[in-house]
């Protein structure tokens, strides 16, 4: 490692926080902040999304949030959150669930699937043409999309497979015309076909697909125009058919029960009962999944103008109402014994609510309660390798252990504190935390500093210890670092002088690495065992001698401790980096642990060993 002067610079980016008013500019388009409007002083844990489908054509497609526990309702959320989106979600909003806690909107005329984390901070985006709506199993989305046009009726729809962690349709299945509403029961995907471009002769299946094998194996006649599919506490479904709109009425079907003669523009299953939506007679009503009978009186919904979106919770029923489909639409909360307990004014067409609990931290006031550090809150694990740093950097007192040397290690490195930890030679490494999950958003998510510096007058060589980045998200939600590890892929990852399966094993019998300057113990003094074996990925030398010191080339991207921390990008990681073990892509929305270890394997004489050396972390996405 080189005697080096440390140069440790904070930075802070600023992060939309939930009743931040942000401007700026799409183009020659005005981003106007979000502003809370109090609609209730009803307190309600977590909060609700409502998906405005806007008129086709027009690009006005927007996402609403409305905090329940704080009654206030916040207008083009989305646009709020994610400024440097041009288009902002883009042409009719048709769909949105929640899954995995992340945000799925479907958004037809645009020919995507927005791909957003619980705050509704873009993620990414899968290419679908006139997808229509999704739903989920597993690891796996599954979208429907109409394919064809009005032009061509007659070409079948699809369902493509998406994988959620990669953002890549991974298989496709032929279905009936124009399939709409689909869902998941057990290793079955149900699909309805509604044949909404036959409009003189309407499908009336449901495709069955068998997630296995991806194929259509069964279909089931409904009735005419099928157009929403649910599923019952039961494992029922429950299927609107709309009819012709002229001499065949619509009706629910239940497949393996009976057929109820009601109009059906939308539906909602909460616990034992179906709320089916009766658009021509503007009311709600309630059926038993038990024994189909009507449950109670209809709720009135006789004031709206045109009834749209509905949604049943645990504690209440949403509804809207379209209007005029041109302009502002309205949302309803309804208690379950018919009494309406606000209204709140959305975008265009608001047709599709989700619910957000809250486990997702959309609880309490629009600015969190207690609000996370962008720094390093805690370190899991710290185990050099021999180094002639280690035991000094931090310093080890007889009686140390592995969890006295961590809490060390945070007193140096965590909440800003401004000092450093060695990491020493090849293998040796660091795993830390911050006191959230740190999000994959947009851009560069993470700043991790070291002690690198420029040589005088170039900015290709000088002190690079460079170390390898390895992420993991608390799948199992035990709080510890012991789920699989994604490494951030860095310049050099696909150059055939890295070695990617390197291992050293360490032994106190070969502390022998003394130098003038540091005459003390190599080996890690608190390790009881007499040796410890590392393994991981080796880089290929890059020192060089020039004007008789030795220097480092700087790399492009992708390690600590190889650009001066003044240089924000050049130290910064992007969660979107990570790979698997064989080297694939993984789409992580969220990760937990953060493990630095030294990829250097070089003795540069009387100066001693390259070592990563850690000063400090910062999430890039906390207004610090």
């Amino acid at each position: 490692m080189h005697t080096r002067f440390q140069i440790l610079v904070t930075w802070s980016v600023l992060c939309i926080l939930y009743s931040v008013l942000l401007t700026g500019c799409r183009g020659e388009d005005i981003v106007y902040p979000t502003i809370g409007t109090h609609v209730t002083d009803e307190v309600r844990e977590g909060g609700l999304y409502v998906l405005c489908e806007g008129n086709m054509g027009s690009n006005k497609a927007r996402l609403d949030y409305l905090n329940l526990y704080a009654g206030d309702y916040y207008a083009n959320w989305y646009g709020a959150q994610n400024p440097k989106q041009i288009k902002e979600l883009g042409d009719v909003g048709n769909d949105l669930q929640l899954y995995g806690g992340r945000l799925y909107a479907v958004i037809n005329c645009s020919h995507k699937l927005e791909v957003m984390d619980h705050l509704s901070r873009h993620i990414g985006q899968v290419d679908i043409p006139n997808c229509r709506y999704v739903a989920f199993h597993g690891d796996k989305a599954y979208v429907s999309a109409y394919v064809g046009s009005i032009a061509d009726p007659d070409m079948l729809g699809s369902v493509y497979e998406i994988d959620t962690a990669t953002l890549s349709i991974t298989r496709e299945v032929k279905v009936g015309h124009q399939p709409d509403e689909l869902c998941v029961v057990d290793d079955r995907l149900y699909v309805v076909n509604s044949g909404g471009y036959l409009t003189d002769r309407y499908d009336s299946t449901v495709s069955v697909i068998d997630l296995a094998s991806f194929t259509e194996i069964q279909k089931i006649v409904v009735g005419l125009n099928p157009t929403r599919i649910r599923v019952d506490n039961r494992k029922h479904l429950w299927v609107c058919c709309q009819g012709n709109y002229k001499n065949i009425p619509p009706k629910v079907v239940i497949i393996g029960g009976p057929h109820i003669e009601t109009p059906c523009a939308n539906i909602a299953i909460q616990g034992s009962n179906a709320y089916v939506m009766d658009g021509e007679n503007k009311r709600l009503r309630a059926f038993s999944t038990i024994d189909y009978s009507e449950q109670t009186q209809p709720i009135d919904i006789s004031s709206y103008e045109h009834p749209y979106g509905l949604l049943a919770t645990a504690d209440a029923l949403y509804i809207t109402d379209a209007k005029n489909y041109v302009s502002s639409g309205v949302l309803h909360c309804y208690g379950y014994d018919g009494r309406e307990h606000w209204t709140a004014r959305t975008g265009d067409i608001p047709g599709h609510l989700c619910r957000i609990a809250e486990e997702y931290d959309l609880h309490g006031d629009t600015t969190p309660i207690q609000p996370s550090s962008p720094y390093i809150s805690r370190v899991y694990e710290y185990l050099p390798a021999m180094g002639q740093f280690v035991n000094e950097l931090p310093e080890y007192v007889e009686g140390d252990n592995a969890e006295s040397m961590c809490r060390k290690c945070e007193q140096s490195i965590a909440n800003n504190a401004g000092g450093m930890i060695t990491l020493g030679g090849w293998g040796g490494y660091v795993t830390f935390g911050f006191d959230h999950a740190v999000q994959n958003l947009e851009g560069r998510d993470l700043q991790i500093l070291g002690n690198a510096f420029y040589m005088t007058g170039s900015t290709e060589y000088g002190s690079s210890e460079p170390g390898i980045v390895l992420v993991s998200r608390d799948m199992n939600k035990n709080g510890l670092p012991d789920d699989p590890w994604y490494e951030l892929k860095g310049c050099l990852y696909d150059d055939p002088t890295t070695d990617h399966a390197f291992t050293r094993t360490y032994t106190r019998e070969g502390d022998t690495l003394q130098n003038p300057f540091h005459n003390h113990p190599y080996y890690p003094q608190w390790i009881s065992e007499d040796q410890y074996t590392l393994s991981g990925a080796k880089l290929a030398p890059q020192t060089q001698v020039i004007s008789g010191q030795n220097v480092q080339r700087i790399l492009d991207y992708g390690y600590v401790d190889n650009k001066p921390n003044t240089d924000i990008e050049g130290t910064s990681f992007d969660i979107s980096w990570a790979v698997d073990a064989d080297g694939n892509p993984v789409s992580l929305p969220t990760i937990d642990f953060v493990r630095v270890y030294n990829a250097s394997d070089e003795i540069l004489g009387m100066t001693g060993e390259l070592s990563t050396e850690v000063t400090g972390a910062i999430d890039l996405h906390i207004n610090n």
